[in-house]
């Protein structure tokens, strides 16, 4: 049997429905971290700040936090998600117990510029976009460098392109 609210045309099963309102007030996003790239879109979707991205560049991490206080299991997260690697799922009680208002989600170390040194994302999608150019066998080179430096470096090139000629 598919629901159908007042015309509209999204319909979801019955079991999705009962799953929807068994989650609201008491879901918690669960991130596969082998998916996850830690671009932070579900940090920007979220409506109630729930998911913050914390950048430690002394130390060079990436982190992905969840405030269970603020989160009201929307599911904004959820679908803002490019890499479909966030869910919801059900809070156990006992595991739960832990006291921490925020907790890491996500953590991943930060790479940063060849040339200058400055920090620029997580490895991790680095490591996601490098192997996406390469099945197209483009140049990965740029990545690993600032929009400045990547700049200056294009310059130097074509320079050199031009004393060879």
């Amino acid at each position: 049997m598919k629901l159908n609210m007042l015309g509209s045309k999204d319909r979801i099963s019955r079991r999705e429905f009962l799953k929807v309102i068994r989650l609201k007030n008491n879901g918690i996003p669960f991130i596969d971290k082998e998916k996850c790239t830690g671009c932070g879109l579900c940090t920007i979707d979220c409506p109630t700040k729930a998911l913050i991205i914390n950048q430690n560049s002394e130390k060079d991490i990436y982190q992905l936090l969840f405030r269970q206080g603020s989160c009201n299991a929307c599911g904004v997260c959820q679908k803002s998600c490019p890499e479909n690697c966030l869910q919801l799922v059900e809070k156990e009680p006992e595991k739960d117990k832990t006291g921490k208002e925020t907790k890491v989600i996500f953590e991943d170390n930060i790479s940063r510029c060849m040339e200058c040194g400055i920090p620029l994302f997580p490895r991790s999608m680095v490591k996601k976009m490098k192997t996406k150019i390469f099945i197209t066998n483009e140049s990965t080179w740029s990545f690993n460098l600032c929009p400045s430096c990547r700049i200056k470096t294009q310059f130097r090139k074509e320079i050199v392109e031009r004393i060879k000629t």
